[in-house]
């Protein structure tokens, strides 16, 4: 017997007193709340869509149908990277049916209110919430950022719950949108940081999501507070090595100022105590190939590149010769590409031998629409890294961004700095 109590717009919804839309939304929420054990629902501010991603006609036939159904958003709605770049498509040798579908399924969603974003990186762009805030957000890495750097609210839903949230302006009150389900378990205590570059926050996330299990990870140690590029290399490492939707920083995440108040007054009821060799293992363990064969491709861009890590190539290139050796592709947001190119740093990228991507991202790459000759491939991004080799059907060599480009330079994968 359900114990899910609807309000009185909720019950209007769901018979049909909005239209045809919001009744069928309010539908699957309400079924998805009671699955989810939840006594009812709450109001939202915003939605984040991570159904955006072409996966077959059952994808797009569920969205068109809100479509025809009349259905509009009622919250600002952003559209997560979709699966090819609307501009530039027929350069990434894409099919022709498979690119029209997929600018069907984000046409769809525009239709229905969603803004054009095409981004996984929501909280790079204007309009992010506060802390406090009950959003839906999909996306793994932008779940867990939220939550641990916004101290917004939203847990990790399942495609199209999201869209229903959208059109209903409303989602289930359960998981972490309650305080009591925020409250730290496993204690992580962090080595002081020395030498610390940008696969640091990768290593350590990785490492987190990996021991977390169903516990919601207290990072106690850091010496600083990371950076806007770093937080978002360890969110989404955390949330691609475990099902991990909230990080607390000791004197980061806005719920936890202490220690004691990220666990809520209790005790951990597990502890990890990171060493370097540990970070180090997961560094190495994230590059699945071997030996020193020449490199063929640099991937950049997963989670989409932000303005600093624009600003970051650029630093990196005022000491490199004027071209790469090896091809670099880049994914970013539309949003932050036009910042990059104001700042010229995009042109200095683009000079050196990137090709800067739009609304995809690196997660879309698969063997169809890889160069031919790209048999090796180099990636600064954990969790291309991660989910690369599995998508591409070729090994994936992992390390920072510095030794990206020294790598990109010398045609060499090089997963150590230089001397």
């Amino acid at each position: 017997m359900s114990n899910l109590r609807l309000s009185d717009q909720d019950e209007a919804m769901l018979h049909g007193e909005f239209g045809k839309g919001p009744e069928v939304a309010m539908r699957i929420l309400s079924r998805m709340a009671d699955i989810q054990g939840a006594a009812e629902l709450l109001d939202i501010s915003q939605v984040h869509i991570g159904g955006s991603i072409y996966t077959g006609p059952g994808s797009l036939a569920i969205v068109e149908k809100f479509v025809e159904y009349g259905a509009q958003v009622r919250v600002p709605t952003t559209i997560n990277a979709i699966s090819v770049d609307k501009q530039r498509w027929r350069q990434h040798h894409v099919a022709e049916e498979f690119a029209g579908k997929a600018i069907r399924l984000a046409d769809a969603f525009e239709k229905l209110g969603a803004a054009p974003t095409f981004s996984c990186t929501p909280y790079a762009l204007p309009g992010a919430p506060a802390e406090g805030e009950d959003i839906v957000w999909a996306e793994s890495n932008a779940i867990t950022y939220a939550n641990s750097l916004l101290g917004a609210r939203t847990n990790r839903h399942g495609d199209f719950l999201d869209i229903c949230a959208a059109i209903t302006g409303r989602a289930p009150k359960t998981g972490l949108h309650l305080t009591e389900n925020r409250r730290g378990g496993l204690l992580v205590e962090v080595p002081v940081q020395q030498n610390v570059d940008d696969s640091y926050y990768t290593a350590l996330g990785y490492l987190i999501g990996q021991q977390a299990g169903n516990l919601i990870p207290v990072i106690d140690g850091l010496q600083s507070k990371p950076s806007f590029e770093d937080s978002k290399a360890l969110c989404a490492a955390v949330s691609t090595a475990g099902a991990v939707g909230l990080v607390h920083i000791v004197g980061v995440t806005p719920e936890a100022p202490t220690r004691d108040a990220a666990f809520g007054g209790r005790n951990p009821q597990r502890y990890l105590t990171v060493t370097e060799a540990m970070l180090e293992e997961v560094k190495t363990s994230l590059t699945t190939g071997s030996g020193t064969p020449a490199l063929d491709l640099v991937v950049l861009g997963s989670p989409h590149f932000t303005l600093g890590d624009f600003q970051e190539l650029a630093e990196l290139l005022a000491d490199q010769p004027p071209r790469a050796k090896v091809p670099i592709w880049i994914t970013t947001s539309r949003f932050v590409l036009e910042q990059a190119k104001a700042a010229g740093w995009a042109q200095e990228a683009e000079s050196f031998g990137a090709r800067i991507s739009t609304d995809t991202c690196l997660c879309m790459l698969n063997s169809a629409v890889l160069p031919p000759n790209a048999q090796t491939i180099m990636t600064r991004s954990g969790k291309f890294a991660h989910y690369g080799p599995g998508l591409v059907n070729r090994p994936v060599w992992y390390s920072s961004l510095k030794n990206c480009i020294d790598s990109a330079v010398s045609g060499i994968p090089t997963t150590r700095d230089l001397e």
